[in-house]
């Protein structure tokens, strides 16, 4: 690419002359015009440069026909019109002033050789004084002479109308560029908009939403990192929240310490988006700088500040008013999101809270099957775990479990707690309860997958069970499940009738009754948990109604 080609193509403002002349001086070359462009200050902004031989010999020999274009360009910046001369060596010199945006920003000024230089008396004059030799500057004046002086008013027409279809060609040229830039921005900003509404699911975790949405906002507005920290706010989030896409030279603990420390005290005092593009630290380990630039709006529910969005250290330059608009549009929308998502838990917890009263009053009944409900649901959770089901199944099998039992509404106290061997007719009636428990939550449209296990927990593998006799595969995996687990609960527990089995013994119940009455394979897996350990959690005093949140934690 040509010198004048390359700073047509890297037009800025502070070189609009330069932008102007690489296509200007090629137009008019071939045209024969000779030209060069000066700043309103008077420098050279693009130098004038002879391409025909007649004149460099005129120009290197005194002639002084760039000084003349100088001078001329001048003159036509301080009087803001064209103008127009000659040279001592008998050129023609026009000049006409550039304007861009309406703002005078310099003048073109050119020259060329006429016809009336060839007349003998005149060329001999202009040899002897320039010591030129007169058959070389014949020579060369024939091939290089196309115009007369009669055509200067043409020539500044053309020079004019050229200058200004240029500039109009750069500007449009400019406006597109930037339109297209402007258009690939605001598409990468409509999609990162769209990907973030669509993944805002209230059943998703806070940590992996933020997590999504700090990695494409470091993307796209390509950051070294991208911050997003969350306040404590149960029952959704129990401790402060922090996730981090990125690295800036920082650990996880100085990032939430600079955020907690530096951005959060400015977003609290000026109640608004914080933009920064040359943060210094004042002292300590961010003295060497980590952090060179960033911005950060608050994460707000219900005109409260929950938390902070932050985006540090851009590497495509400073952030701009594109950036605030686009962080500001994102943290609301995660706003949004902690906001229903905080009002799902709420319910959620609303939702569990009945359901553990509902069940408690069924053990109420009987003191020696306390907790009975929620052991049996932990233990099903726990072996769900273990066969590496998915979060949901893990959630519907515990929910199961806790209301396996709550048929026995519908079966007399009497029986409940009867210390004896149950008559046939009295264990007729306890036989109905999972078909009770099943009629009950039949209403209960968001309880619907709890009742397959609810209905077959008493089920046996053999044929055997009740109350409709499935074997095998016929009986739901929930089922099978609590039926370990309801069985494993009764025999390891203290009921009025006898003692708590040792442990050995239970286990020794269950491997023998596998195949029969259990799932072989999910004995297998159950016996492959350290059940005197577990054991000794699940009697533990319950410390949530929903224990999904504690095991995620204590997974990290």
């Amino acid at each position: 690419m040509a010198m004048e080609d390359l700073k047509l193509a890297t037009f800025v403002d502070s070189e609009p002359m330069a932008s102007v002349y690489g296509e200007l001086r090629k137009l008019m070359g071939e045209l024969g015009v000779d030209v060069g462009v000066w700043a309103t200050d008077g420098s050279e902004s693009e130098p004038w440069r002879p391409r025909c031989r007649f004149t460099e010999m005129c120009e290197q020999s005194g002639g002084e026909i760039k000084r003349a274009c100088s001078e001329l360009a001048a003159r036509a910046i301080s009087q803001d019109r064209p103008a127009s001369s000659r040279a001592q060596t008998g050129h023609c010199i026009i000049a006409l002033p550039i304007h861009q945006r309406r703002r005078l920003v310099g003048a073109a000024a050119g020259s060329f050789p006429v016809r009336e230089m060839l007349e003998e008396e005149h060329l001999a004059r202009l040899c002897d004084r320039l010591q030129l030799d007169r058959k070389a500057a014949l020579e060369q004046a024939r091939g290089s002479v196309r115009h007369s002086s009669d055509q200067i008013e043409d020539f500044l027409r053309i020079l004019d109308g050229m200058q200004a279809g240029i500039q109009s060609r750069i500007i449009a040229r400019q406006d597109l560029e930037s339109f297209s830039d402007n258009l690939a921005t605001t598409y990468e900003e409509l999609s990162l908009l769209y990907r973030t509404s669509g993944s805002m699911h209230v059943t998703q975790k806070p940590e992996q939403f933020l997590n999504k949405v700090c990695e494409e906002l470091q993307d796209v507005m390509d950051l070294a990192a991208s911050v997003a920290i969350v306040y404590a706010h149960p029952p959704a989030i129990e401790e402060d929240l922090v996730v981090i896409s990125g690295r800036i030279g920082l650990l996880a603990d100085q990032t939430q310490a600079f955020v907690n420390s530096v951005i959060a005290p400015r977003l609290a005092a000026e109640d608004r988006p914080v933009l920064d593009n040359h943060f210094l630290a004042a002292s300590g380990e961010l003295s060497e700088g980590p952090v060179a630039n960033f911005v950060a709006v608050p994460l707000i529910s219900e005109e409260h500040t929950i938390g902070i969005l932050v985006g540090l250290n851009k590497r495509s330059g400073e952030f701009d008013s594109v950036d605030v608009k686009l962080i500001t549009a994102i943290g609301g929308h995660a706003g949004v999101f902690l906001t229903n998502n905080n009002l799902y838990a709420d319910l959620q917890d609303l939702l569990m809270g009945v359901l553990h009263a509902l069940t408690a009053t069924i053990d109420a009944k009987d003191p020696y099957t306390s907790g009975h409900s929620q052991r049996v649901a932990l233990i099903s959770k726990r072996l769900a775990e273990e066969c590496d089901f998915d979060s949901e199944s893990i959630q519907r099998i515990y929910l199961a479990g806790l209301l396996h039992d709550i048929g026995k509404i519908g079966v007399p106290e009497a029986i409940l707690c009867k210390a004896g061997r149950l008559t046939d007719e009295e264990y007729e009636d306890m036989k109905r309860h999972p078909m009770i428990g099943a009629n009950i939550l039949g209403g209960i449209r968001q309880l619907d997958e709890m009742i397959p296990g609810i209905l077959a927990h008493h089920e046996k593998v053999d044929g055997s069970g009740y109350p409709r006799g499935l074997s095998g595969d016929e009986i739901p995996i929930e089922g099978r499940i609590i039926c370990i687990a309801d069985s494993f609960d009764a025999m390891s527990s203290y009921r009025r009738y006898r003692d708590a089995l040792p442990l050995e013994k239970v286990i020794g119940e269950l491997s023998d009754c596998a195949g029969e009455q259990f799932d072989a394979q999910l004995v297998e897996r159950f016996l492959s948990i350290d059940l005197e350990r577990f054991m000794g959690e699940i009697h533990q005093p319950a410390k949530t109604v929903f224990p999904f949140r504690i095991a995620a934690e204590n997974r990290r």
